[in-house]
């Protein structure tokens, strides 16, 4: 589900989507160390995961400071550009790509997989 605050994906999302539950965005602390879903995570919280520029989930992308890549929220699934949450510092929100279905085997799948690749997490 696209609206005039989200624009639509550069390339088909990896994984299962949902309609965006709530418009709005990400906040971005000044210092921009931390930034809060609109969900109410924030990545200090729970370790928001890197992901590539269409949306796979990667480790190897993790601490990427490229703006095109982009950062997923593990809590509700919603996906956010690099360059967006950089520039949301002040008064700005860092608009939502899209929703990833956080239930969907994909998703489950490649959450596991990153928690492996970077909390070396057995499960």
């Amino acid at each position: 589900m696209t609206s005039t605050n989200n624009p639509p994906p550069t390339a088909p999302w990896p994984y299962p989507t949902t309609p965006l539950t709530v418009l709005g965005g990400a906040e971005v602390e000044a210092d921009g160390d931390n930034q809060t879903c609109v969900c109410g995570n924030d990545s200090f919280s729970f370790d928001w995961m890197a992901a590539d520029r269409t949306g796979r989930i990667t480790f190897e992308g993790a601490g990427s400071s490229d703006g095109d890549e982009c950062t997923v929220c593990p809590v509700c699934g919603r996906v956010y550009r690099n360059a967006d949450l950089v520039d949301a510092t002040g008064d700005r929100l860092a608009p939502a790509l899209a929703q990833y279905d956080t239930t969907a085997p994909a998703f489950l799948a490649a959450l596991r997989r990153y928690n492996r690749d970077a909390y070396e997490d057995q499960q």
